[in-house]
Protein backbone atom coordinates (compact mmCIF):
# COMPACT_ATOMS: atom_id res chain seq x y z
CA UNK A 1 0.00 0.00 0.00
CA UNK A 2 2.94 2.33 1.10
CA UNK A 3 5.85 0.61 -0.87
CA UNK A 4 8.98 -0.28 0.98
CA UNK A 5 10.05 1.50 3.79
CA UNK A 6 13.64 3.43 3.58
CA UNK A 7 15.49 1.48 5.41
CA UNK A 8 13.78 -1.98 3.40
CA UNK A 9 15.40 -0.79 0.62
CA UNK A 10 18.53 0.10 1.76
CA UNK A 11 18.91 -3.33 3.38
CA UNK A 12 18.23 -4.71 0.56
CA UNK A 13 21.02 -2.66 -1.60
CA UNK A 14 23.18 -3.93 0.44
CA UNK A 15 22.42 -7.03 0.55
CA UNK A 16 22.99 -7.08 -3.29
CA UNK A 17 25.91 -5.33 -2.64
CA UNK A 18 28.03 -7.62 -0.26
CA UNK A 19 26.62 -10.77 -2.27
CA UNK A 20 28.42 -9.23 -5.22
CA UNK A 21 31.71 -8.04 -3.27
CA UNK A 22 31.93 -10.04 0.41
CA UNK A 23 34.05 -7.97 1.48
CA UNK A 24 31.97 -4.89 1.60
CA UNK A 25 30.24 -6.60 4.61
CA UNK A 26 33.34 -5.00 6.83
CA UNK A 27 32.23 -1.50 7.44
CA UNK A 28 36.01 -0.08 7.38
CA UNK A 29 36.15 -1.71 3.90
CA UNK A 30 33.03 -0.27 2.65
CA UNK A 31 33.94 2.96 3.47
CA UNK A 32 37.14 3.31 1.89
CA UNK A 33 35.83 1.75 -1.17
CA UNK A 34 32.81 4.03 -1.02
CA UNK A 35 34.84 7.04 -0.92
CA UNK A 36 36.81 5.87 -3.88
CA UNK A 37 33.71 5.62 -5.84
CA UNK A 38 32.44 9.24 -4.72
CA UNK A 39 35.68 10.63 -5.57
CA UNK A 40 35.65 8.80 -8.72
CA UNK A 41 31.65 9.92 -9.79
CA UNK A 42 33.33 13.70 -8.21
CA UNK A 43 35.92 13.36 -10.90
CA UNK A 44 33.59 12.36 -13.87
CA UNK A 45 31.19 15.33 -13.15
CA UNK A 46 28.82 13.62 -10.70
CA UNK A 47 28.06 15.82 -6.75
CA UNK A 48 28.15 14.13 -4.51
CA UNK A 49 23.67 14.52 -4.31
CA UNK A 50 23.87 12.74 -7.41
CA UNK A 51 25.97 10.27 -6.18
CA UNK A 52 23.97 10.07 -2.99
CA UNK A 53 20.91 8.82 -4.50
CA UNK A 54 22.52 6.29 -6.61
CA UNK A 55 20.59 3.15 -5.24
CA UNK A 56 20.55 0.92 -7.61
CA UNK A 57 23.20 -1.79 -6.73
CA UNK A 58 24.44 -2.75 -10.21
CA UNK A 59 25.00 1.13 -10.98
CA UNK A 60 27.46 1.21 -7.29
CA UNK A 61 29.27 -2.12 -8.77
CA UNK A 62 29.34 0.08 -12.22
CA UNK A 63 30.53 3.28 -10.44
CA UNK A 64 33.30 0.24 -8.29
CA UNK A 65 34.29 -1.27 -11.44
CA UNK A 66 34.87 2.40 -13.22
CA UNK A 67 36.97 3.68 -10.17
CA UNK A 68 39.07 0.36 -10.16
CA UNK A 69 39.88 0.32 -13.43
CA UNK A 70 40.97 4.21 -13.37
CA UNK A 71 43.15 3.04 -10.85
CA UNK A 72 44.59 0.56 -12.50
CA UNK A 73 45.40 2.97 -15.70
CA UNK A 74 47.46 5.45 -13.56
Amino acid sequence: MFGQSHSHRVWRMMNALIDARPEWADQGTFEADREKMLQYGITMGMTKEDLFRITDPDLILGLWTAAVARDAEV
